[in-house]
């Protein structure tokens, strides 16, 4: 089978490795790169494919068979337009937009066109991810009673050198950094039903928060927490304990405690803890440990190779558009609970029915853009 055609548009950061890693799989092809940015054109010359600041364009010379979508969250909804009008699968970086209302266009818009949609919750493909999900969800806990998560690193003061992240409407850890663990939540989890958040930004004194207190309430009746900062020094975060993503320092930490009538796990180590006999329970008696082994491997490579087959038609997505979307909702109902100091209710019918106004956003607007990002 030919490789599959895939372009990347946006060239940043995240759109720069993706653009690498196809270059790099045997099963695609990387035929194109687009950006506004002119000055990303030594990106394309790096990996000698050409480079364009138009899309259209790209689309009409090239004729890929899928796009990867790397540009920000606000301009998602008018390159999935202007892809799906040519009849271009995507993969869009998560979140999947910056609006609910947004969102769904997009996946309209998709659909009536005959596209898919995969959203970039790219963790979701990690190995140990899986085992986690499985052994929650396949009982070897119990019946689930809590969750809590730590994120918890320092981000470099480079980072802040661009103002945009010292801007609440676009910067802070909740649509940046946090959409990856509400979105593993309601994979391992289960829905979310309700948030409540209290945000602070004492440790920088910049407009955008730094530190946030998250508490949760799933549809299965579960209760979950989450301590979230990006100013302190501490091994406690998915990246950092993970090992996924070799650009930061690695410790063996767990970040992530999943707790059930009978038993517990800790994440990323997968230490399961439960008693050796049921019949004799309680904090009297020793609990034994025992530790799941699972073979690591790259979720970005993973997910490209799902991506692959989603476009030949052989899988579907494992996060569609719907489901990105809810993961949306959840970190837009965090934003509007700081906002109101109150409890918030996730919208649950993000599609069917409509969006009610919890965490709905403006409405979505797409123009046309005049290039790639």
């Amino acid at each position: 089978m030919k490789p599959v055609k895939l372009a990347v548009v946006g060239a940043g950061l995240i759109g720069s490795k993706h653009a690498r890693l196809v270059r790099g799989q045997a099963g695609c092809s990387l035929v194109g790169i687009c950006d506004a940015d002119s000055t990303r054109r030594r990106v394309a010359e790096r990996l000698a494919v050409p480079f364009y600041r138009d899309l259209s364009e790209l689309l009409g010379e090239q004729q890929p068979e899928g796009a990867i979508v790397a540009t920000p969250n606000g301009t998602h909804l008018a390159v999935a337009e202007v892809c799906a009008g040519k009849g271009v699968d995507l993969l869009i970086e998560k979140p999947i937009a910056d609006t609910l209302p947004a969102a769904r266009k997009i996946v309209e818009v998709a659909a009536a066109a005959g596209c898919r949609v995969l959203v970039g919750h790219h963790r979701r493909h990690n190995p140990l991810i899986r085992e986690a999900r499985s052994q929650v969800q396949g009982g070897e806990l119990g019946r689930l009673i809590a969750a809590s998560m730590m994120w918890a690193l320092l981000k470099p003061a480079e980072y802040f050198q661009v103002d945009w992240r010292r801007r609440r409407q676009q910067g802070g850890p909740i649509l940046i950094n946090l959409i990856h663990e509400l979105d593993l939540l309601r994979y391992i989890c289960g829905e979310i039903r309700q948030v409540y958040a209290q945000s602070a930004s004492m440790a920088r004194g910049l407009e955008v928060e730094d530190t946030l207190s998250i508490t949760l309430s799933f549809a299965n009746g579960a209760l979950g927490s989450i301590i979230a900062s990006d100013a302190t020094p501490s091994p406690w975060s998915y990246e950092i304990s993970s090992g996924e993503n070799p650009d930061y320092f690695h410790a063996s930490q767990n970040c992530y405690h999943f707790m059930g009538s009978e038993g517990a796990l800790a994440f990323p180590q997968l230490e399961l803890w439960r008693y050796g006999d049921p019949s004799r329970a309680g904090w009297q008696h020793p609990l034994l440990q025992s530790l799941r082994k699972v073979a690591q491997a790259d979720p970005l490579v993973l997910q490209l190779q799902h991506f692959c087959r989603v476009v030949r038609g052989r899988e579907s997505p494992l996060v569609d558009g719907a489901d990105g979307a809810r993961s949306l909702a959840v970190a837009l109902a965090i934003h509007q609970s700081i906002d109101r100091k109150a409890p918030v209710l996730v919208a649950e019918q993000t599609f069917a029915g409509g969006v009610s106004d919890a965490a709905q956003g403006p409405e979505a607007k797409s123009p046309k853009p005049k290039s790639c990002n």
